[in-house]
């Protein structure tokens, strides 16, 4: 029977017989060509555990810099590609002291930026057109935020001052030089420089300094401290409260000595002691226990 198919119906029988071109769902047996068999997908569980490795060590500096991406926070990420990207977007940082505080100092758009924190806590930022503007900036600020110990050559200008009576000017000259004249100046009166909680201890040293420089009769001690501290409590020193110490600590060390002679003879002699005694020995232990019973009586203690 003759073929009478067209071209075209000829065409697409060849396109259904061949597994390739067709449509259809063919599976072919490879197991014989290892390399043409494709790799078996890797299973996912949707209920893996999530991965933590972000939250261990350096997440912090990772969520720094996502809120405030500044140089400090770019540093603690310890990645040195991460820092010179920003130091050339943002110009590369430099640290400068004043009064041995470190401010860092960076450039950016053709503007210089200042950022350092004083022992107060106050975290200051400054800018500038030009990096020498940015100096007397930091130097004021710190000037007004710090309060600096006393050199020794100072402390013995302040005890010299005290030593000559004017216990006043003594006290003024160590706040001089401890606060400064420009941040003593933000306050409005001294009322309110002695209400400043951060001077509280600067004021406590200048006054137990300068008492102590106009007083030659009083010797410092271990045990004289300790009275002070319980003494005092929570108030602030000034020289009256320490004058009225010293009066209670000095009574308090007369009394105690005025005694001590009691407490060593309220410990009564054994039988056996008195027994190994010679005459003499008992004739002093007798006069010596009728003059303390003596002492006793006028000391009102008998």
């Amino acid at each position: 029977m003759p073929n009478t198919k067209t071209a075209a119906e000829k065409l697409q029988d060849a396109i259904n017989s061949d597994p390739f071109l067709a449509g259809n769902d063919v599976h072919l047996d490879l197991t014989t060509y290892p390399h043409l068999m494709a790799d078996k997908p890797e299973e996912k569980d949707e209920f893996a555990p999530v991965d933590t490795r972000g939250m261990g060590l350096g997440s912090s500096a990772l969520k720094r810099f996502l809120t405030a991406p500044d140089r400090e926070a770019i540093q603690e990420l310890r990645d040195p590609d991460a820092l010179r990207k920003f130091d050339l977007e943002h110009g590369s940082g430099e640290t400068v002291y004043a009064s041995n505080i470190p401010f860092e100092i960076t450039r950016r758009d053709n503007k210089w930026f200042a950022k350092g924190k004083t022992p107060d806590g106050t975290v200051h930022r400054f800018s500038a057109d030009t990096r020498d503007s940015l100096f007397p900036k930091i130097s004021r600020a710190v000037r007004e935020n710090t309060v600096r110990a006393l050199t020794d050559a100072e402390r013995l200008q302040v005890v010299r001052i005290a030593q000559a009576g004017d216990t006043q000017g003594a006290i003024v000259r160590y706040l001089r030089f401890a606060i400064g004249e420009e941040r003593g100046s933000n306050y409005a009166d001294h009322t309110e420089m002695l209400g400043d909680p951060a001077l509280a201890e600067l004021f406590d040293d200048a006054a137990i300094l300068t008492w102590f420089a106009a007083r030659p009769n009083v010797r410092d001690s271990e045990a004289w401290s300790n009275f002070l501290v319980d003494y005092a409590g929570n108030r602030p020193l000034s020289h009256g409260l320490l004058d009225g110490a010293w009066a209670a600590f000095e009574k308090q060390q007369h009394t105690s000595a005025l005694f001590a002679p009691v407490r060593e003879t309220e410990k009564p002699a054994t039988q056996r002691q008195l027994d190994d005694l010679d005459d003499a020995s008992v004739e002093r232990l007798i006069t010596d226990t009728k003059k303390q019973f003596a002492r006793d009586v006028r000391a009102g203690v008998r």
